[in-house]
């Protein structure tokens, strides 16, 4: 028998593949008079698939993400199987589901002496050596910290906890505050005219006019709700503080912060930036066939310029985020090298 039940669960909007094969191996003598395999999928207590037959078992599922458990066991047969015997020769191991991914379990039962199971995972993206090199460039470049959430949710990178004050970054914040705040519709064409610029030119006027709707009490709410521990507010949109950990873990939720009906327009944005800002990671992400949604900010600090970028990537179903702050920079192009020099490493 194949069991699977989930011991943890993703988001309910997200699915994965999961490949299950059984085989018996009888190269060692079969069941005197033969066996019945069986494959559920349960669901908390219930079993939402089921199969049956002798023999070998494969099965191709789209299960939730999350942590499912696979057991496998025989029944050997009495007589002619119409009944069948206790479980024997069970074995059991633990596998994640990831969206976009395809996890797989194969186990191998030889009659009366047990059963081996393997579980062979996706890697995540970006991978361990990416990150590392990214590490150690960004360790010796001014002041700077990324981080990123991997297509398997970890949280990655350098120095990810240090605070800098924002500079337009917080702008996709303002832009997912208002969303919020006038509910589950499309924003009228005052709304309209204040966002878009905000967020495709930068606009700081807009940016004004946005804090002025939502105030600090609509950012930290979206801060909460995207679990932002390290942001603090300071009554204007650029007195906020807040780490690259932050912004990572606000743009992978970025979709699920913004009520249903304004899904569509906010990603439309964060994609639509004008060319001349683009200066940071989509000049690779986008060549490698990633569909990318960002941020980037600059300014003047008592440092030197300060340079970030935010931004969530998206491609055959999966997704990851990345953040890249930087301060003290000699120049603006100075930290816009920082971008590309993290972006470069992890897309090559």
């Amino acid at each position: 028998m194949l069991a699977v039940a989930p011991a943890g669960a993703g988001p309910s909007d997200q699915r994965g593949t999961l490949k299950l094969t059984h085989r018996l191996d009888l190269s060692g003598g079969p069941y005197i008079e033969g066996s019945v395999s069986y494959l559920h999928l349960r669901h908390g207590r219930r079993v939402v698939f089921r199969r049956s037959r002798p023999g070998s078992i494969d099965a191709r599922l789209h299960p939730r993400v999350g942590l499912y458990r696979v057991v496998t066991f025989q029944r050997p047969c009495n007589g002619n199987c119409s009944t069948l015997d206790p479980p024997v020769d069970r074995c059991s191991e633990r596998v994640r589901v990831y969206a976009g991914e395809t996890s797989r379990v194969g186990s191998v039962t030889r009659p009366g002496r047990g059963c081996r199971m393997r579980v062979v995972e996706p890697p995540a993206f970006p991978s361990t050596r990416r990150v590392r090199a990214a590490r150690r460039y960004v360790r010796g470049r001014a002041v700077s910290s990324f981080a990123l959430i991997d297509s398997h949710g970890r949280l990655r990178g350098f120095a990810p906890h240090r605070r800098y004050v924002t500079a337009s970054v917080v702008k996709a914040m303002l832009l997912v505050a208002r969303l919020r705040q006038i509910g589950n519709r499309l924003p009228s064409a005052p709304d309209r005219a204040v966002l878009e610029p905000m967020i495709q030119f930068s606009d700081n006027g807009s940016a004004d006019a946005a804090y002025g709707w939502v105030g600090d009490a609509g950012l930290l709410a979206v801060a909460d709700r995207a679990d932002m521990g390290d942001l603090t507010v300071g009554g204007h949109w650029g007195a906020v503080y807040f780490s690259a950990a932050d912004q990572a873990r606000f743009f992978l939720r970025v979709d699920r912060l913004v009520p249903r009906r304004a899904r569509a327009y906010a990603r439309r944005l964060l994609s639509s930036i004008v060319s001349y800002q683009r200066w940071g990671f989509s000049r690779f992400s986008v060549r490698r066939g990633w569909h990318t949604f960002f941020k980037g900010g600059w300014r003047q600090t008592g440092r030197g310029a300060l340079v970030h970028e935010a931004a969530l990537f998206e491609r055959d179903g999966r997704r990851f985020s990345l953040v890249v702050l930087t301060d003290g920079n000699p120049s603006h192009d100075y930290g816009t090298e920082t971008l590309r020099g993290v972006a470069r490493r992890i897309f090559r």
